[in-house]
């Protein structure tokens, strides 16, 4: 289930407390209840027990993890752990710790004891009931179809992450895409290549967004770019300026609907460039709730 990530006894009581196509996020913390969330309406919620009582997660599990996420060689990621994550394939590892700073500037985690961990999905229907919505028919007989500058919005763990991967695919048979995969979670890139069907599209994976909104469209003349979510107010500036170049963006953010949105001061600017707002709900997860046209 985790190519070779979580193993031992820890791996079989995983197994035995949840079926694999319903675990969404695995959360370790030091000294406390393992905690599997699950897409189950039933039970959302599990904590995996063992004949003694509940699975307690200890130093030597979380070290384990990091340790083989990270080929033994944590200092080669580094970068990502300062940013909150260690990339690992198809998973996505959330990391918390104490800090080391500097003049203001982080520069390290140290003792890292919480690990939060992403278990994708590939849904190859997540994107059924908007993708005519976003790639519109062509007008006046011609054969050239657009596709608007979508914004997916939802709570955490709302399931966007799986509607713009399935976007970034169906969208790449008919025009250039480029994902921009900042975290490594639309595409899941190892060693360079993406470990989750994306179609015909390019990826930039591990860049900071704002270098590889300017880096693409110079080099790579994409037609669409997917991105993952839009959070600093660089961010929403550096997407402004692509959409005036003319490129379309499919792009997440975190919310709960189009009013809060708008009544936002950095984030109202996307309402004003963004051709379609797309709004998921989590019960159940990926739930189209609302589609506006901007």
């Amino acid at each position: 289930m985790f190519d070779g990530l979580i193993n031992g006894g820890l791996a079989r009581v995983i197994a035995d407390s949840v079926k694999q196509e319903n675990l969404m996020e695995i959360r370790l913390r030091v000294g406390r209840r393992l905690l599997l969330l699950t897409s189950s309406a039933h039970s959302p919620r599990v904590y995996p027990r063992l004949a003694g009582g509940d699975y307690i997660v200890t130093k030597e599990d979380i070290d384990g993890i990091i340790a083989r996420a990270t080929d033994m060689s944590p200092y080669s990621v580094s970068d990502e752990i300062i940013k909150g994550y260690i990339p690992c394939k198809k998973l996505r590892i959330g990391a918390g710790g104490e800090g080391v700073s500097e003049g203001g500037k982080l520069l390290n985690v140290k003792n890292i004891s919480y690990l939060v961990i992403r278990v994708p999905h590939q849904i190859f229907t997540a994107a059924d009931g908007i993708i005519n919505e976003v790639v519109t028919a062509p007008t006046d007989g011609g054969v050239e179809r657009h596709i608007k500058s979508t914004l997916v919005i939802s709570p955490p763990a709302g399931g966007k992450t799986t509607v713009l991967r399935e976007l970034a695919r169906l969208i790449s048979a008919r025009k250039n895409v480029v994902v921009i995969d900042e975290r490594y979670e639309l595409a899941a890139v190892s060693e360079g290549l993406p470990t989750l069907d994306i179609g015909d599209a390019d990826v930039v994976s591990g860049t900071p967004k704002t270098t590889a909104y300017e880096n693409c469209i110079r080099a790579m003349d994409p037609d669409v770019i997917v991105t993952d979510e839009i959070f600093r107010p660089a961010e929403i500036d550096a997407v402004c300026d692509v959409l005036r170049s003319g490129v379309s963006v499919i792009a997440s953010v975190h919310g709960d609907g189009v009013e809060r949105l708008a009544a936002s001061p950095a984030y109202s600017k996307l309402l004003d460039k963004f051709e379609l707002a797309v709004v998921l709900g989590k019960n159940p997860v990926g739930q189209i709730k609302e589609i506006v046209n901007l």
